[in-house]
């Protein structure tokens, strides 16, 4: 009778493990949906990946890897080898470059700001120590991961001699400057005279001197 009572009792302690486990699964890939769904509205608003096709916005998503850093902490390191690039989603870190035995600090980068792409471009040492100011998140992509999906030809990488800021760069449009009489009438003839834009707009003299 004991035996029967036994095998009686066995299959629900199963059934609750087995119950509890897919409870946990289930909350587990919620929580992990979620942040590849934030990670995806992150990088849709960061300015370096704005040119980058839409189709390709989940895959980078999927190559992201969430990396906080507590403030104080050194991230990068002047001279050493990288392999990874970082977009700051929360916080500050500062950029310092070493002169004389000495660090000076460059730049501030902020959300939305990158680092660390000189290493996964051109296998360069680090160019700038990068240190965080306050606690920060950043989103870490590996230079194998960054090579598999071709990002070195899908995105165009500002020249930066040391880290600066990336991202949020404001361009300021200047309004047209006042011309005289000459200087339209030169503007005009080689308007006219340019084969290539010919052939993309039929040019009048409305056109020109607008």
């Amino acid at each position: 009778m004991g035996c029967v009572q036994s095998s009686g009792t066995s299959p629900k302690k199963k059934e609750n493990s087995s119950g509890t486990v897919n409870a946990v699964d289930k909350q587990q890939a919620k929580e992990e949906n979620k942040k590849y769904e934030e990670t995806m509205s992150f990088l849709s608003h960061v300015p370096l990946f704005m040119r980058l096709p839409k189709d390709q916005h989940p895959i980078l998503a999927a190559a992201c890897v969430n990396q906080p850093f507590k403030a104080g902490q050194t991230i990068i390191t002047q001279g050493d080898v990288g392999r990874e690039f970082f977009i700051i989603q929360s916080g500050e870190a500062e950029v310092l470059v070493s002169e004389g035995g000495s660090h000076k600090k460059v730049a501030s980068l902020k959300q939305g700001d990158y680092f660390g792409e000189n290493a996964l471009l051109r296998n360069e040492p680090r160019s700038a120590t990068i240190k965080a100011v306050t606690e920060i998140k950043t989103l870490k992509i590996t230079q194998e991961k960054f090579q598999q999906m071709g990002l070195n030809e899908k995105i165009q990488f500002a020249n930066r001699k040391a880290v600066g800021a990336g991202g949020k760069r404001q361009l300021v449009v200047q309004p047209p400057s006042e011309k005289n009489a000459e200087e339209r009438e030169l503007m005009e003839q080689a308007l006219k005279k340019n084969e290539n834009i010919q052939t993309m707009v039929k040019l009048d003299d409305i056109r020109v001197k607008q």
